[in-house]
């Protein structure tokens, strides 16, 4: 049973990390002119209208949630069973970003998120 709450941690983890990137992504595209020219001050400024931007924020607080969830998994199973379930967020981010933002998906990186999953199921036999 102990297994199964690990990975159940371990899976909440990337899907909260991969929710904070979505996120990150969805609120930059109203930044997508970013500049940090004139003076530290408007590097100032820059940067704390993206950080409090709401959507940006979120992916913050989501970020924040993985971290602790990943804390709490590491509390319960070693780290080298834990850490190839972080490759998880390459594919969850890879396809929110085919179905959400509509980017392209070539089939080099549909092979790549392949070998991905193939690793993650054999590194997490015990």
């Amino acid at each position: 049973m102990q297994d199964i709450s690990v990975k159940l941690l371990l899976l909440l983890s990337v899907l909260f990390a991969s929710s904070g990137q979505v996120l990150f992504k969805k609120g930059m595209l109203k930044f997508s002119e970013l500049s940090f020219n004139g003076g530290i001050g408007a590097v100032i400024r820059t940067l704390t209208s993206v950080i409090f931007s709401p959507t940006i924020l979120i992916g913050l607080i989501l970020y924040g949630v993985s971290t602790l969830t990943w804390l709490f998994a590491l509390s319960k199973t070693r780290l080298n069973y834990a850490y190839p379930y972080t490759a998880l967020t390459f594919i969850l981010v890879m396809l929110a970003s085919y179905f959400i933002f509509s980017e392209p998906l070539p089939v080099n990186r549909i092979a790549g998120v392949a070998i991905i999953c193939i690793g993650v199921i054999i590194a997490s036999i015990k």
